[in-house]
């Protein structure tokens, strides 16, 4: 870990709330999700708790949302990210939750993610110079984090997704 180059910060979107699934919609966050696989119907559908996983929704469609507040811990792979908003899932890690979602996790492997700027060049802290910076996250997959809708489910996620589905967030340091 180099603690120079980790740094706190919010992540946002112009036009989209940002945030845990509890913030946005209230807990619990429930989806009934039907499973498939291979195109072929795999079993009853079950109602699961995505209260803990990151999602997105139109700032039109709702009333103010504060921002998510991350620690940025830097790695040789990049940086791990950490939820600073006061509450329940403060000091929790951000990984892979469910499917390709991204959600809290307070055990097993935290997700390692590159800042990407959008000229699609990978960046540190170093690379910051303005207080607000537009700039896209790319997983150690060589994914970037997109919006990702799931059959049976309300809710837009953010996940792992191909660079047609990537997302440019608003990072203000704090």
């Amino acid at each position: 870990m180099d603690s120079k180059r980790s740094f706190s910060a919010t992540l946002r979107s112009p036009d989209m709330h940002i945030h845990l699934l509890e913030t946005l919609h209230g807990k619990p966050a429930m989806a009934t999700i039907t499973s498939f696989s291979g195109g072929f119907f795999s079993g009853k559908p079950q109602t699961v708790d995505h209260s803990s996983l990151l999602g997105m929704h139109a700032k039109a469609s709702g009333g103010a949302v504060a921002p998510l507040m991350l620690h940025f811990r830097h790695s040789a792979d990049g940086y791990t990210l950490w939820i600073k908003t006061p509450g329940e899932h403060h000091d929790k890690f951000i990984g892979k939750s469910w499917f390709d979602a991204l959600g809290v996790k307070d055990s097993g492997q935290a997700s390692t993610f590159r800042l990407v700027n959008p000229k699609n060049r990978v960046i540190t802290l170093d690379d910051i110079t303005a207080q607000h910076s537009p700039l896209s996250l790319m997983t150690k997959h060589n994914k970037y984090v997109g919006g990702l809708r799931m059959h049976g489910s309300p809710y837009l996620y953010l996940a792992e997704t191909d660079v047609r589905s990537k997302l440019t967030f608003i990072l203000s340091l704090t």
